[in-house]
């Protein structure tokens, strides 16, 4: 495996011209113009250098290493929209034959969960071909004065949470937070997790939400000094049920957390009942790569056949510990079940949703 990942560089942008041409035309053509023989399209509805487009470029070469007549893929960004652009523009490709695929992250998918007027696409109908998942932990500075996460069920002080978007992957902490009663205010607009840990060790927010990986190597050190306390992880899913993670096994779940609230409101019920549903997408089946409905059910199976052999590969698991988080790959055919089933939002629960996004966060939905 590594001889051939060696003599391919993590491929930039290239000649999707036929998509990328017209996204910023309306209407969008649906016609697609493959890149050419031996090589599978790939849309990233992102940016170039993020964490979505990082991990595209990161795993793609390992699956034409597995793949009969494939030399490569070709990642073409298509920004916008949070996402909503390029990811539908791919819908409207309607490619069913596996030689253009599309990797979506949580924020994609979001945008449809919630309900946007622009979303195109349905993932629910979708096929998810490979996803990987990963963990995240919410924290404090001890300058913040809370010491454990019973500081912040039913307090009377207000709190500060730093984030970037309310309606993006800060939803699943903002929803955790809200099934406590926790008071909480929003200081939202940060360009990354680097600056929402940085504003809690300046005192300028007193919680933050760090995925995994970020976690052990930025906040850990700081938890080991005595500088900073860990509130609550979200768990890994396993046989459907949520457990604690094993790279954080000493901290608690927020399902931990909550069942031991005891009593509890309907308000509370109900954010806790929208935090399970956006939290499968969010973290457990983070980033994926995706087809379109249809697709030919040998393309389905070629994937999960490539995420096993990648998954029994030694070499692959260290060389990708950083990039995957600690967590393995999941084959599609294997995630799609509970996907689709916490996508299916309780139509109380979306309204209580979006109310808490458009009232309490002054976020915009259409």
């Amino acid at each position: 495996m590594n001889g051939k990942i060696s003599r391919r560089t993590l491929l930039g942008t290239g000649s999707f011209a036929a998509l990328m041409g017209v996204v910023g035309c309306a209407p969008v053509q649906t016609k697609y113009k493959p890149s050419g023989q031996g090589i599978v399209d790939v849309v990233v509805p992102y940016g170039t250098g993020g964490g979505t487009d990082t991990w595209a470029r990161f795993i793609t070469p390992y699956f034409a290493d597995l793949q009969s007549g494939v030399d490569r893929y070709q990642v073409e960004n298509v920004p916008g929209g949070e996402s909503i652009t390029g990811t539908n523009a791919f819908i409207r490709a309607g490619v069913t034959n596996g030689q253009q695929t599309l990797v979506a992250s949580a924020t994609t998918y979001f945008q449809s969960m919630l309900g946007q007027s622009t979303v195109e696409f349905d993932f629910a109908r979708m096929e998810p071909l490979a996803l990987n998942g990963t963990g995240a932990v919410l924290w404090t500075s001890t300058e913040s004065g809370i010491t454990s996460v019973e500081d912040l069920i039913g307090s009377s002080h207000q709190y500060r949470y730093g984030g970037m978007s309310a309606s993006g992957l800060d939803l699943v902490p903002l929803l955790a937070l809200e099934a406590m009663g926790a008071n909480i205010r929003g200081v939202f607009g940060m360009e990354g997790r680097g600056p929402t840990r940085l504003a809690v060790q300046r005192g300028e927010a007193d919680l933050d939400f760090q995925t995994t990986s970020s976690y052990l190597s930025q906040v850990q050190p700081m938890v080991d000094s005595g500088d900073a306390v860990p509130l609550f992880a979200v768990g890994s899913l396993q046989d459907g049920e949520v457990v604690r993670d094993t790279n954080l096994p000493d901290i608690p779940t927020f399902a931990e957390v909550f069942a031991g609230l005891g009593s509890h409101t309907e308000q509370q019920q109900l954010a806790y009942n929208a935090f399970q549903a956006f939290v499968v997408p969010g973290f457990f089946y983070q980033k994926g790569l995706w087809a379109n409905a249809g697709t030919d059910a040998a393309v389905v199976e070629d994937y999960g056949r490539m995420v096993a052999a990648l998954n029994e590969d030694a070499s692959f698991i260290e060389e990708t510990k950083d990039a995957l988080g600690g967590y393995e790959l999941v084959s599609g055919a294997d995630a799609r079940g509970d996907f689709r089933r916490a996508l299916q939002l309780d139509e109380e629960v979306l309204a209580f949703t979006k109310h808490l996004l458009e009232d309490k966060y002054d976020a915009v939905l259409d």
